[in-house]
């Protein structure tokens, strides 16, 4: 009896802690308010082995103090966790060079083989002799050639008004611990001087074929203990840096469902 009621509390204690598992963080520090959302699409998948999957990142900045420009973010490190698996063998690569400068119908053009996600990113625009104003911008996401033995991917920017275009270069390294994937990048030193981004979102996910086999660039399964249909468990840590020195830390953790169980996370 008693390990019967260990059992349900546990499972209860897991219910709740799912029913908040869905929201996004806000983190402050200083002058700098960061919102974090994100997380992996479908929620059903297998206890063990993985199966293809969404991986959405979803964050903004702000000037708690309302200023314009707001603090000016200069880095971006997002560690998923390490049971996500990204496979990219066989998959083709984009150059810098190609897209920039270039359309988003162009880069799709030129680059379409190595689309593996895309995007937006919006920004403050700070130049001389002209009123700020705020720029949007769709964007495409490529795997590139490795470098140093890391993973990389080219993120196209392309904006209409004004019509431009830019590219970010992450990298994606292998880290010790819970988030053992991290896709990192910094602002290009050109635009520090006039860009200042308040958001920045990504969707990852690409199916292909590769020796007649069809495979997933991002991967992952369900982590439910044994007994359970419904696992919690941590999806992400990321950390923005600013100009101002300051340093954004936020962790989010989410649920997920056992395929073929309906659960919280069956959607």
């Amino acid at each position: 009896m008693r390990r019967r009621s260990l059992v349900g509390v546990a499972l209860l204690m897991l219910m709740l802690g799912a029913a908040g598992a869905a929201r996004g963080e806000v983190e402050q520090q200083g002058d700098v308010v960061v919102s974090f959302d994100g997380g992996i699409s479908p929620r059903a998948l297998p206890r063990t082995g993985v199966a293809p999957v969404t991986v959405s990142i979803d964050s903004s900045f702000k000037s708690a103090e309302g200023a314009d420009p707001p603090p000016q973010l200069r880095t971006i490190s997002v560690g998923i966790n390490r049971r996500g698996k990204i496979f990219d063998r066989g998959l083709p690569t984009c150059q810098v060079r190609k897209i920039q400068p270039a359309t988003r119908a162009a880069a799709r053009a030129i680059c379409g083989g190595a689309i593996v996600g895309n995007g937006h990113v919006q920004a403050r625009i700070h130049l001389s002799n002209q009123p700020p104003f705020t720029f949007k911008g769709p964007m495409l996401i490529f795997n590139a050639k490795r470098s140093g033995g890391d993973r990389r991917l080219l993120a196209q920017v392309y904006g209409l008004k004004p019509p431009s275009a830019f590219v970010l270069n992450f990298r994606i390294v292998k880290e010790p611990g819970e988030f053992g994937t991290v896709i990192k990048t910094s602002l290009p030193e050109s635009a520090r001087k006039w860009a200042y981004v308040t958001r920045f979102d990504m969707k990852l996910r690409r199916i292909y074929t590769y020796k007649g086999q069809k495979h997933s660039y991002v991967s992952a399964g369900c982590p439910a203990p044994d007994g359970f249909t419904v696992g919690l468990y941590q999806f992400a840590r990321a950390n923005f840096g600013f100009d101002t020195d300051e340093h954004v830390t936020t962790k989010l953790i989410r649920e997920c469902s056992v395929r073929g169980h309906p659960g919280r996370g069956s959607t």
